[in-house]
């Protein structure tokens, strides 16, 4: 039976949990299992500017799959984005495909044109992996790839001197390079804002264009008050232009809390009329600082990016970010009613 889940029903919502756990650990062993509440609170959370909805397979009254789904109302609203799972204990039943039929309904009754979804592939069989060929088979197209990396930590000093040193430098010459926790004065919320609505244009992502996102310092903030509530310490490197106080580079990192030892990547980005003064490297090696003085505990930073970003795959190499995995990206088509 596949129907959507009530994500206030707290017995449903722990087997769903449960369900997604198991299947994103599948040949994943870097994979951190996130505790229940946290990962309640993020599904629970009400985005102005966009739609959830849980949807869930149940074998013998129990869900065993699950797709969480979004709807952007207030930018590409042309679109689904689903992250499906299966507990691979009962994989091969029918469950995955009873979704995205569900999912399939759901984005033609929306008037939306294309149901989008990515999943993880470790090692390098890519065109032969058995989530491949489902996807496929079941009307989806190739999208992009991205590369996970891990970076272990501590960087060594000696290697953030020798790229941090040169970087600081090139950025010193107009950029001031600061680190906030938790959130960044209220005068570059609107500039680091528009960074992040530009990042889903400037980043390869195929063949499929996408429209700025429309985040507002109003949805940026309920982020942030969301993070703290999960316990989750953000750390936001900021590159801002000293003559013009504009936000020019950002590199977010995010610190879950404990047990987990890992370190979430969640963004850089260059506005590109600043590219140039290596400051994506300034706000990466910035914020690596901030994180070892303050975390030294952690053992990895993790980061994707797509597979034809010249630029961002060089600063991770050059930082030594290796590939474990990649992240694979597949549209369907959906013909309106």
């Amino acid at each position: 039976m596949i129907t959507q889940i009530d994500v206030d029903d707290d017995v449903a919502l722990r087997q769903a949990h449960a369900a997604t756990e198991r299947s994103a650990a599948v040949d994943r062993p870097w994979s951190e299992p996130m505790a229940f509440d946290e990962w309640a609170a993020d599904l629970r959370f009400k985005d102005p500017g966009e739609r959830f909805e849980l949807w869930g397979a149940y074998d013998e009254g129990r869900v065993v799959g699950v797709a969480m789904t979004w709807f952007p109302d207030a930018d590409n609203t042309w679109m689904v984005w689903t992250d499906l799972h299966v507990n691979p204990d009962f994989r091969g039943r029918g469950h995955g495909t009873g979704l995205i039929e569900a999912l399939t309904r759901r984005t033609r009754e929306e008037g939306r044109t294309t149901l989008m979804t990515e999943f993880h592939v470790p090692g390098d069989d890519l065109e032969g992996h058995p989530y491949r060929r489902f996807a496929l088979a079941r009307g989806f197209e190739p999208g992009w790839v991205e590369n996970v990396r891990h970076m272990p930590l501590p960087v060594p000093e000696e290697l953030l001197a020798k790229h941090g040193d040169s970087a600081a430098e090139a950025a010193a010459e107009a950029y001031d390079v600061t680190v906030f926790t938790g959130s960044v004065p209220d005068e570059y919320v609107q500039g680091l804002c528009d960074l992040y609505n530009l990042l889903g244009v400037d980043a390869p992502t195929g063949g499929i264009e996408f429209e700025p996102e429309a985040q507002t310092p109003e949805r940026v903030h309920a982020y942030w008050d969301l993070q703290k509530s999960q316990h989750r310490t953000r750390m936001i490197a900021l590159a801002i232009e000293r003559s013009t106080g504009v936000v020019a580079a950002h590199s977010d990192l995010v610190v879950p809390p404990e047990p987990s030892t890992q370190v979430w990547q969640w963004g850089t980005f260059v506005h590109r009329d600043h590219r140039g003064h290596k400051l994506g490297m300034a706000v990466k090696i910035a914020n690596l600082r901030h994180l070892q003085e303050h975390y030294p505990g952690r053992s990895l930073v993790r980061t994707s990016n797509a597979d034809n970003n010249a630029y961002m795959v060089s600063i991770n190499e050059d930082l030594g970010f290796e590939i474990v995995e990649r992240g694979v990206a597949v549209q369907m088509p959906v013909k309106p009613a």
